[in-house]
């Protein structure tokens, strides 16, 4: 365990274009192209900028003839393991990877591990992994490749892309029906549904480490809550006790001071 967590540890801080490449390629094929990569890529270039040389150059193979089994591997410092899945599992899902398991979790206070089955044709593109990490304020940090990607992530700054409470009615509509909201200085929710849907709500307010501060939920058709929203509040999840179907014509929120 201690040698892993060094390893972990080397993995965070020790990069550059080079290691990334080795870490991608392997030393051999790395050798065969080494005067390309010292002549061609600055020894402080990102990891994008080293992905996206190698696939311009043709050397980052993603694609299979056939579908196979894989088990891509994500590995979260300054972990918070309810927080990393959601964001992982989030990411992927926007990605179009729907049909992925969890297979292995390991969780210390160092770091947060977690590997995954999916079936596919290609590993995920590495491009648009570190864009969407980036986006949820996390950063793909390095990336090893043996059978299968191992990736290693700093989430410093982990967000939901919550929309933001106004202080004017705001008509949100999401086919998923769940919503994220940011409260921001608002002590209070206004929610209110369509005369023609049957809301059945399940509201919670979460911190900013998704911890739950409350819940409200009642199987009582509702059409419009004004709700506290509990101190230390960084997010509020909207949907519908039921199935989304009940509010299929989407909610309309405003903030009150």
């Amino acid at each position: 365990m201690k040698k892993f967590l060094i390893f972990i540890i080397c993995i965070f801080l020790y990069a550059n274009p080079y290691n990334f490449i080795q870490n991608i390629l392997g030393k051999e094929k790395f050798n065969t192209y080494k005067n390309l990569f010292y002549s061609s890529l600055d020894k402080n270039a990102s990891l994008k900028t080293t992905i996206t040389f190698l696939e311009d150059n043709g050397l980052l193979d993603l694609y299979f003839k056939k579908n196979k089994i894989l088990n891509p591997t994500f590995i979260f410092k300054n972990n918070n393991a309810l927080f990393n899945t959601k964001t992982l599992y989030d990411i992927l899902n926007s990605l179009g990877i729907i049909n992925f398991y969890p297979v292995y979790i390991q969780k210390n206070n160092n770091f947060f591990k977690i590997t995954l089955e999916m079936e596919s044709n290609h590993y995920i593109d590495p491009l648009n992994l570190i864009d969407s990490f980036k986006k949820r304020g996390c950063k793909i940090i390095n990336i090893l490749k043996n059978k299968n990607f191992t990736y290693y992530v700093s989430c410093e700054n982990e967000k939901i892309n919550a929309f933001e409470l106004k202080n004017k009615i705001t008509a949100l509509h999401n086919l998923k029906g769940i919503y994220w909201i940011n409260p921001g200085n608002f002590s209070k929710i206004y929610i209110k549904t369509s005369k023609y849907d049957f809301f059945y709500p399940y509201i919670v307010f979460y911190d900013q480490n998704l911890n739950i501060l409350n819940i409200i939920t009642s199987k009582n058709i509702k059409r419009n809550l004004i709700l506290n929203i509990p101190p230390n509040t960084k997010y509020i999840k909207i949907k519908d006790f039921f199935t989304r179907e009940n509010i299929k014509r989407g909610i309309f929120i405003k903030g009150i001071k």
